[in-house]
């Protein structure tokens, strides 16, 4: 996270923070609901979760560096657009489990296919920068609650727990030491993260907190229910706070680290 003057609007920060968390709530009763009758959605539990998402985040986060010290401008753009399309294809499945499990005749799933074609397409467009910032900031926000929603609620426990885990302690590794501004360049820095980062009221926020945020919610409505997911959501939105507090101060912030490390404890303790 980072700040953005003047400094107001915290409140409407947090406000837009929590409706694409709430909206995780709805998606992720979707998916729990396809688990529940027998529709897969992810990848099976097996005991190397932990070690798989270890390994999982370490491939990520080296190949981002080495593409953001290569053609830093150029991977950005493609790692937004294949967020965005990861996104898509994770809300047409939503949409599919919720013909399937709502007993909807399978076929009316072509009606969604002209809404399909159309996301891909603002996808595309974001990429060239032909789509307006307002649908950017949209697509990007849909993208992030929707695929979210099905790692969260879908994929193995102990694999999201350390994923969401691994990922908080490196951005906040990343952005305490400075290492992106340092790779790639002051120029550089500032057109990836204009790429990477959604601008809000007070502060402009990565788009990868928000898909962290949405996984946790998810995955807290998958161990604990309802209740536990909005318990999720309030203590993800005062680690927010906090952090634009922090940021206020220090011109920046990793977005993840207090966020999700409180948004954890509920999970942590109901294992």
């Amino acid at each position: 996270m980072g700040e953005k003057p003047p400094l107001r609007g915290v409140l409407l920060d947090l406000t837009f923070l929590a409706i694409p968390l709430a909206a995780t709530v709805l998606a992720g009763f979707v998916f729990l609901s396809g688990k529940d009758a027998g529709f897969s959605t992810g990848p099976t539990t097996s005991t190397n979760d932990a070690l798989t998402a270890v390994l999982v985040s370490g491939i990520i986060i080296s190949g981002a560096l080495y593409g953001l010290k290569r053609h830093p401008k150029q991977f950005a753009g493609l790692l937004v657009l294949g967020y965005s399309l990861m996104g898509v294809i994770s809300g047409l499945i939503l949409l599919h489990v919720l013909f399937e499990t709502s007993g909807l005749f399978p076929a009316l799933f072509l009606l969604v296919v002209p809404a399909g074609y159309l996301a891909v397409r603002w996808c595309f467009l974001a990429y060239l920068g032909s789509l307006s910032p307002r649908k950017t900031k949209g697509l990007l926000l849909t993208s992030s609650t929707c695929l979210g929603a099905l790692i969260g609620a879908s994929f193995p426990v102990f694999f999201t727990i350390t994923l969401l885990a691994g990922l908080a302690l490196m951005d906040f590794i990343i952005v305490e030491t400075d290492v992106l501004r340092k790779l790639m360049g002051v120029a550089n820095y500032s057109d990836v993260t204009t790429l990477t980062t959604l601008p809000l009221e007070s502060s402009f926020v990565g788009i990868g907190d928000f898909l962290a945020y949405s996984m946790l919610v998810a995955l807290s409505l998958q161990i604990i229910g309802f209740y536990g997911a909005v318990e999720t959501i309030v203590l993800i939105l005062v680690g927010a706070l906090v952090t634009f507090l922090i940021a206020r101060l220090r011109s920046q912030a990793a977005g993840l680290l207090i966020p999700v490390s409180l948004g954890l404890i509920p999970v942590i303790l109901s294992i």
